[in-house]
């Protein structure tokens, strides 16, 4: 039985999709693995005053999401509750030679430090999610190129 136009189409279509699809698993699953690499080799672990995960280490998202919330918290129970803004405001109010001054900056610094940490760790925890979403997508793009090709037989 020979194979109409619309069958032959329908199999390179899916050919194609299941190529693609391939590829997008390939690269989803290896920018999970390097980021997880890349957190596993900082050696953090999750520490004793997190909600979850004590001791972890981290290198995924779930271990990083904790390290960046403890990082907050701890950030700003050494502030004393205090963000930024309120370090400025507080800090136009003192001498800047004071004793205060000197430790509001300490604090102002150390938030400043936390934010960072914090957003390090987020911008990976999104790195997971669109690796995540690649892949998925790719697998889908697969079963449809497979059922494609199926289709066209």
């Amino acid at each position: 039985m020979t194979s109409s136009p619309n069958a032959s189409a329908l199999r390179q279509v899916g050919g194609l999709a299941v190529a693609a699809g391939s590829l997008f698993v390939a690269v989803g699953a290896g920018a999970w693995i390097a980021v997880s690499k890349q957190l596993r080799d900082e050696k953090i672990e999750v520490p004793g005053n997190a909600p979850v995960l004590k001791g972890k280490r981290v290198q995924g998202p779930a271990t990083a999401y904790v390290e960046a919330l403890v990082i907050r918290s701890n950030a700003e129970h050494g502030a004393g509750g205090r963000t930024f803004a309120d370090i400025s405001t507080a800090l136009r109010g003192v001498d800047g030679s004071s004793d205060e001054a000197a430790e509001l900056r300490k604090q102002s610094l150390a938030l400043s430090t936390a934010a960072s940490l914090r957003t390090s760790l987020m911008t990976a925890v999104l790195a997971y999610g669109v690796s995540a979403l690649v892949a998925g997508l790719g697998t889908f793009f697969v079963v449809i190129g497979s059922l494609l090709r199926r289709t066209g037989k």
